[in-house]
């Protein structure tokens, strides 16, 4: 019985054997030599070729710079012409932050406050000057009085003297005064424990917001690059999501062709129909985040409300990360314009108490004052009815001249303990602030090591996308020629191509995740200067001493000059633009 199964089972083979697949379609074919010709082109972008970007591209046109000033700080968009985007201005990275260098406004508020700590620095400096004062003062008054006599002073006086009142006499006199004074007036602060405090306090924090506008450059590098590489990532998948659409669109034709004539099942339909959907999903959502991204960079570097700022380059891998892992932190910590600007803002604090403390101590003053005086006396009445007539003159004309000179020392002895609770408060504050740079230092340390980390495995998820596209590419070429020779179906076609395009998306991404984490990394340990008038220069990366130098930025943010300071990177390492090839 056994034996009969198995003949029975041999003899029916022939039944069982899959039908012979379709002759391929030239509409198909057609469709697949288009996409060869597509993944021709987007071969040249998405393997990250590093010709593609050269941040050492030739300086900005003075035209384009001049396109993409930015708008007035108070101008505020009133109608649908004025935000309606009319213009698209391609620009490279390096454009794009010296453009931002240029235009940010947070960045020219930290320039705004370097030039204001830089005002109060200069104002206590004048308190160990002299103080020279003029002072001028005039008037003009009219008074009125009357007298009577309560008592005379008849016996005091002889008859007939003029100061002999006599007995119930009375006067009304009105008086008019012209006064005139000036003067010169000295004060100098001789010694005094609170003026020195409080330069020491100006000085730390003149120092804070140098740092602040240092650490805001590294992190208008980070934010302009990030937006930039997200950009360059979307416009990529746009591109390959319109060529795979533009196929499932073909396909799907096909396929209902098919259908019509009874070749396929409904259900090879549907699948064709579900997958033109998904690609156009993938699509729609391709181009929204392209405009998205581009509309966020153009917000970021702050262009006028009519232009759009594109990419033009594909996606271009940077070198790898030239030191390991604990130099990186090293230098991180090191002159980090974050942790210099809470050292600088904690020891401001400390002298903030130092100087409310100092208000108890003994302060000493010079003072001297000279002055000369002119008055004018007018009295046009003068009623007199036995009463004061030799002490009244009708018009009268004085001068005067006086000079003062001396020391004043003043010592709060008592005051309740408001200088020693705010001198407490101010300490506490140090203290606060203290904490905070620990956990900013912990903050980088976490960042740098993450960052570190994500570079590390994108440059093998980079490795590993490429080997899948690799493979992809020669399975979409068997499979082109099994569809010609008639063993593959449209199914095996589409499922080749989908898996093509992942991978083509694959390597995008990863090549983006790497540069991403080295634009992070290069945030910490940006050399940058601290000084507002200084060139700037954001060089895109990080080699070791004696590779290529950079080439600098032109921008230079507006400030008033001041005093330079050293702003050169550790000899270990410095920035530099990727080499050609």
């Amino acid at each position: 019985m056994v034996a009969g199964w198995v003949t029975g089972l041999a003899g029916g083979s022939a039944s069982w054997s899959q039908p012979p697949l379709l002759k391929p379609s030239a509409t198909l074919l057609r469709s697949l030599q288009r996409f060869e010709r597509d993944l021709q082109a987007l071969d040249l972008a998405v393997p990250g070729d590093p010709q593609a970007m050269d941040p050492r591209a030739a300086a900005p046109d003075g035209e384009i710079l001049e396109l993409l000033q930015a708008p007035s700080a108070g101008a505020i968009p009133t109608t649908t012409a004025t935000v309606s985007v009319v213009r698209r201005v391609s620009l490279n990275l390096p454009t794009a932050l010296e453009v931002a260098v240029r235009n940010d406004p947070d960045l020219a508020a930290q320039v705004a406050a370097v030039n204001e700590r830089q005002g109060w620095l200069t104002s206590v400096r004048g308190r160990f000057w002299p103080e020279l004062a003029l002072l001028v003062s005039g008037s003009t008054s009219q008074s009125q009085t009357t007298n009577r006599v309560g008592e005379d002073n008849v016996g005091i006086y002889p008859a007939g003297s003029p100061f002999l009142v006599e007995p119930n006499g009375w006067n009304r006199i009105q008086e008019n005064l012209q006064i005139g004074v000036a003067g010169l007036g000295l004060d100098w602060e001789l010694v005094s424990f609170e003026r020195n405090s409080a330069l020491a306090e100006a000085k730390n924090e003149l120092s804070a917001s140098r740092q602040r506008y240092a650490n805001r450059l590294r992190q208008l590098q980070l934010d302009v690059s990030l937006a930039y590489y997200g950009l360059q990532l979307a416009e990529q998948l746009r591109r390959v999501r319109q060529v795979v659409l533009s196929n499932d669109s073909l396909i799907r034709e096909e396929v209902q062709a098919l259908k019509q004539s009874g070749l396929v099942p409904r259900l090879d339909l549907l699948r064709a129909e579900a997958e033109l959907q998904q690609s156009r999903y993938r699509l729609e959502q391709a181009e929204a985040l392209r405009a998205s991204r581009e509309r966020q960079l153009s917000n970021l570097i702050n262009v006028p409300f009519d232009i759009t700022v594109t990419a033009p380059e594909a996606i271009a891998l940077q070198p790898p990360w030239p030191l390991d892992l604990q130099q990186t932190l090293i230098q991180g910590f090191n002159d980090n314009p974050q942790l210099l600007a809470l050292q600088a803002a904690r020891d401001a604090l400390l002298r903030q108490a130092d100087r409310r403390a100092a208000e108890l101590l003994p302060s000493l003053r010079l003072f001297a004052q000279a002055s000369v005086a002119e008055v004018l006396s007018n009295k046009p009445v003068i009623d007199l009815q036995g009463c004061c007539a030799a002490t009244n003159i009708p018009e009268l004309y004085s001068q005067s001249a006086d000079w003062a000179a001396g020391l004043q020392l003043r010592w709060r002895l008592f005051d309740g303990g408001v200088t020693s609770g705010a001198a407490a408060a101010s300490r506490a504050a140090a203290v606060r602030t203290e904490q905070t740079l620990a956990r900013e230092r912990n903050s980088i340390r976490q960042r740098l090591e993450a960052a570190f980390f994500d570079h590390r495995a994108a440059l093998g998820q980079i490795v590993a996308s490429r080997a899948s596209y690799a493979a992809s590419r020669e399975a979409f070429r068997d499979v082109r020629a099994r569809h010609q020779l008639g063993l593959a179906d449209y199914t095996d076609v589409s499922t080749t191509i989908r898996l093509l395009t992942q991978a083509m998306e694959g390597v995008a991404e990863s090549i983006t995740l790497a540069n991403v984490s080295y634009s992070q990394l290069l945030r910490e340990l940006l050399p940058v200067p601290n000084e507002p008038g200084q060139p700037v220069s954001l060089p895109l990366v990080l080699e070791p001493a004696g590779g290529a130098s950079t080439r600098p930025s032109r921008a230079t943010p507006t400030a008033q000059p001041t005093p330079q300071t050293r702003t050169t990177p550790p000899a270990r390492w410095r920035a530099a633009a990727p080499p050609k090839g």
